[in-house]
């Protein structure tokens, strides 16, 4: 068994602008539920781990550190994911960090880092990640 980490097609479709309003830099938000932007998430673990975080980042280049907005505070925890276990979430909750924000990608990691860290988890801290070519328009 592999763990894995399917990124479904994100509503709304690529290639739309998406107006965020909520807040001022760098605390801008898109309010968890707002249907402004929704990516189901689904996740199977091949090993058992007592704590895991699902972290989703709104990416704007190839680099870990190339993002503008990540799933705060819409990141769910599990204590404990069970090996083979399958979870299927929809993350509609992001803080922004700057506008205009061209996003070219969905990166997500299903990780057991629990010190605080919001950037991307290193190898070792990751159970499972997956990613997925979009392009949004984020603007105030």
């Amino acid at each position: 068994m592999q763990s894995t980490l399917t990124i479904a097609p994100p509503a709304p479709s690529t290639g739309s602008t998406i107006h965020v309003t909520v807040g001022a830099p760098p605390g801008l938000f898109i309010p968890r539920g707002s249907g402004q932007l929704s990516i189901p998430v689904t996740v199977t673990s091949a090993r058992e781990v007592p704590w895991a975080q699902l972290y989703v980042y709104l990416m704007t280049g190839p680099n870990a550190m190339d993002y503008c907005g990540q799933n705060l505070p819409d990141a769910p925890t599990w204590a404990p994911f069970q090996k083979g276990q399958t979870v299927t979430v929809t993350i509609s909750g992001f803080q922004v960090a700057r506008l205009p924000c061209e996003v070219t990608g969905i990166r997500a990691f299903l990780h057991t880092r629990n010190n605080g860290s919001l950037t991307p988890p290193i190898s070792t801290d990751t159970v499972a990640e997956g990613s997925m070519n979009v392009n949004y328009h984020l603007v105030p």
